[in-house]
């Protein structure tokens, strides 16, 4: 029933002899050893060095209670399946939408500009007060125009860079 032993020793970790331990324990609580087996197992799994030092205490309990040390990591999910070679334009796009959303948000100025307009504009240009309309101007001149520039000029930045490369 002997499996073989690691591939290549190296020393192990405190996170590995603690592992091996709460096998053992589970090894007690199962019934597999008797307190006096554990108890030794506990013992030398303590001044264990290498990995390979562990493979006698564990060569006669079933595989699932080996330690990760000696199997190697079990794995819970299986591997992403890898990208086709024609992913990279699809990278690069992605990556470009997500820096358009990082810009800022003009859409909400100039659907409260148009709503303000229809309010406010309209009828003062409609009725001629030069009150109004100066107000109105002055709303122009502080929000949308300043939003508009910085929209436009992020475009011409983002256009100018082209699309993101691949490094290599």
């Amino acid at each position: 029933m002997s499996e073989p032993a690691p591939d290549h020793p190296y020393r192990l970790s405190d996170s590995e002899r603690d592992e091996a331990l709460d096998r053992l324990r589970t090894a007690l609580q199962d019934g597999r050893l008797d307190l006096d087996e554990h108890e030794r197992r506990t013992n030398e799994t303590l001044h264990a060095v290498t990995n390979t030092d562990l493979v006698p205490l564990f060569d006669d309990l079933p595989g699932a209670l080996r330690p990760s040390a000696i199997d190697g990591p079990k794995e819970t999910a299986p591997a992403p399946a890898p990208r086709p070679e024609g992913d990279v334009a699809e990278v690069a796009e992605t990556e470009e939408k997500k820096g358009e959303k990082d810009g800022p948000n003009v859409n909400g100025l100039v659907i409260w500009g148009g709503v303000i307009f229809v309010i406010w504009g309209i009828p003062a240009i409609a009725y001629g007060g030069t009150s109004s309309l100066i107000g109105w101007l002055i709303f122009l001149l502080l929000f949308m125009v300043p939003a508009v520039t910085v929209a436009t000029v992020q475009g011409i930045r983002k256009r100018s860079d082209g699309p993101p490369g691949i490094e290599e």
